[in-house]
């Protein structure tokens, strides 16, 4: 079953300066798109779910994806994991990659408190500058040679936003976001 989309509106400064016929329509236009998939119930592992968010404009580009995950798992995590039927086939079966990195894989995955924990941080925080957030189960099992996203290098267009070094930032747990700008046009290049 998948949860309609709801518009989430960013708390407006002075909300009453703001509402005139002007600048209206651009009101209505800072809103975000909430997208929850839930879970099966039969889901093997609590870690079900990943996220993703859309950035109206990071770094000169324009309705960036960020790919969301969850940081600091411990290799006990990772060793209760081993032996859960979770790693598929290879996805090269000629370059098959280590198992425990799809298994990290997982572990980078958010449980349902944490993914509404997440939604409502971001929903708090940063409502103006996201349109939409999307989050669905973990599609199991992951086949061998995914590794993990915090085992992407950082390069010229490819990095990490690190929502849990910012200042404010009080969820219990750390999360990341990578993406990369190289699938997204400059806004320079936009016709107005």
């Amino acid at each position: 079953m998948v949860l309609p989309a709801r518009k989430a509106r960013f708390p407006p400064v002075a909300l009453s300066s703001m509402m005139t016929t002007n600048n209206l329509p651009s009101l209505l236009e800072d809103t975000m798109d909430i997208c929850l998939t839930p879970a099966p119930e039969d889901m093997p592992v609590e870690r079900a779910y990943v996220i993703s968010a859309t950035i109206r404009t990071f770094k000169g580009r324009r309705n960036v994806e960020a790919h969301l995950f969850r940081t600091g798992t411990r290799e006990e995590e990772l060793a209760s994991l081993e032996g859960m039927r979770l790693v598929g086939d290879p996805i090269d079966p000629a370059n098959p990659g280590d198992p425990k990195d799809a298994l990290r894989a997982v572990l980078e995955a958010f449980t349902k408190e944490e993914c509404d924990a997440v939604i409502a941080y971001l929903e708090r925080k940063y409502a103006d500058r996201f349109t939409a957030i999307v989050a669905c189960p973990l599609d199991l099992p992951i086949p061998q040679g995914v590794a993990p996203l915090s085992a992407i290098p950082e390069g010229k267009t490819m990095g990490f936003i690190r929502f849990d070094t910012v200042s404010g930032y009080d969820l219990p747990f750390g999360f990341r976001g990578f993406y990369d700008l190289a699938r997204h046009e400059p806004l320079v290049n936009e016709q107005h």
